[in-house]
């Protein structure tokens, strides 16, 4: 909180969730971005104006991503306080550090564009290794297999690539074992391919080069963006009776615009 900005119950509570339900519609707050991107066609009583022109003003809502999590990361910090949470006080302490250390000390034309260029650049990274995968309308089971089938990582061809990407390319890795060091994910990532072949995992290892999952995620928007909305789609926050539906939980995301998530720090 003191150094980033961000509230650890807030990214707790979110980023767990992620973790355990990885692209399941109506839950996974990672993939209920709309009204300003669908990663799915909607059902018309959630479809946007927007969603035609999501391919090509992607950019925008990508660059607001830290600003949501720091706005997220207040209101569940708040509200945690109210709550008597564990650590909610301390939180609420080290934002309000944060917050008289950065707009005392760094020019607004410091900070503000340094807000908006690290979240165009960490939703450029993080946001394909997901959408582009399998989304489940009910629960999985299977929680391995739904990790291998939801989650494609990034292939980086140079030293450049490798750290922009920041051991994110390696997401299944980060989504079976999170606490493992990520030095660690390349030899993890020969288990997991002979895992996957010898298990017959749907789809199998995924993996494609950095500019091409890129290319795949545009596209999703894109097929997304000329379809007609689908009577009857899951509803992108779920619905009364469903388990973790977002629409009955606490979070944010509950009442309407969402972030995507950094399965990264994820």
């Amino acid at each position: 909180a003191l150094a980033a900005g961000l509230g650890p119950t807030w990214w707790s509570d979110k980023h767990n969730k992620h973790h355990a339900l990885t692209n399941e519609q109506g839950v996974d707050e990672d993939i209920a971005t709309d009204p300003f991107l669908f990663a799915y066609v909607p059902d018309p009583s959630q479809d946007s104006p927007l969603r035609k022109i999501q391919h090509w003003i992607f950019f925008l809502p990508f660059s607001f991503l830290f600003a949501l999590w720091r706005f997220d990361s207040i209101t569940v910090t708040i509200d945690s306080v109210s709550k008597n949470r564990r650590g909610a006080k301390a939180e609420l302490y080290g934002l309000m550090m944060h917050y008289a250390i950065l707009l005392t000390l760094f020019p607004a034309a410091v900070w503000i564009p340094a807000v908006f260029m690290s979240g165009l650049m960490s939703a450029i990274i993080v946001t394909p290794t997901h959408q582009s995968e399998e989304m489940f309308a009910q629960y999985q089971p299977d929680w391995v297999t739904a990790q291998f089938e939801s989650t494609r990582n990034a292939v980086c061809t140079n030293p450049f690539s490798e750290w922009l990407w920041g051991g994110m390319q390696y997401q299944l890795e980060h989504h079976l074992f999170p606490s493992m060091p990520r030095n660690r994910y390349p030899k993890l990532k020969v288990m997991l391919q002979k895992f996957a072949r010898d298990h017959n995992i749907p789809g199998g290892y995924r993996e494609s080069g950095e500019f091409e999952i890129l290319k795949m995620n545009w596209l999703l928007y894109k097929r997304v963006a000329e379809a007609d909305a689908l009577p009857g789609a899951p509803l992108t926050r779920g619905a009364p009776g469903q388990q973790g539906a977002i629409v009955t939980s606490s979070s944010p995301a509950a009442t309407g615009v969402v972030s995507v998530s950094s399965s990264s720090s994820s």
